[in-house]
């Protein structure tokens, strides 16, 4: 069972139309993450993290116009002769579906880590006491795994919500989850939201 603390924050990561929508570069390579099951999911955290006035963080991958920030050996790849990704435009959006209001902080990164290829995610976390992350988004095995491992041997508290994240296939998620057991663990929506109700009771 997981158990939740106040010095925590919900991090959104990936859930950009680059990654998840129809149109977006990685749905032209055919990786497209689909985002239906687990938006409900990411909503649901995201109204009880509000109700309970603690931290919701959207972290996207966004690069520069000439691609000089990503990694020396991804450069020329398929991505870039697609335009994808590039900061500031409707690739590296967040999907309509969980537009951030204006309470929630958007973070960009370059690299598959939230904390790799940022300046500011640790700083404002540590500004504001934040030492628990609660991790949903895309892609399980990529983006949001990498964050969790990085957030863990920093010492920060990690819980991966399980329903909450996704990929491109079921069993790359899978594989996803039953790594992260050892990397601060798994929860569902529903135990988190339940987690959080008797924080506050």
């Amino acid at each position: 069972m997981v158990q939740l603390d106040s010095a925590m924050a919900l991090v959104v990561i990936d859930m950009q139309n680059g990654f998840c929508h129809k149109q977006g570069s990685f749905a032209k390579m055919g990786m497209q993450s689909d985002p239906t099951a687990i938006v409900p999911h990411i909503n649901q955290l995201r109204s009880a993290f509000h109700a309970a006035n603690i931290p919701v963080f959207f972290v996207r991958t966004g690069y520069n116009a000439d691609y000089s920030d990503r990694r020396p050996h991804d450069r020329g790849d398929r991505v870039e002769k697609l335009g994808g990704l590039l900061r500031g435009s409707w690739d590296a959006e967040i999907i309509d579906e969980l537009t951030p209001g204006p309470q929630e902080e958007i973070i960009n990164k370059t690299r598959n880590s939230a904390f790799l290829g940022t300046c500011s995610l640790e700083k404002i976390l540590k500004e504001r006491g934040v030492n628990h992350l609660i991790l949903t988004g895309v892609g399980t095995d990529v983006c949001v795994e990498s964050t969790a491992r990085d957030a863990y041997q920093m010492d920060y508290r990690v819980t991966t919500v399980s329903d909450a994240t996704g990929t491109c296939n079921e069993a790359d998620h899978l594989a996803a989850l039953h790594a992260l057991r050892i990397f601060g663990g798994t929860a569902s929506t529903a135990e988190v939201i339940e987690a959080l109700r008797k924080l506050e009771l």
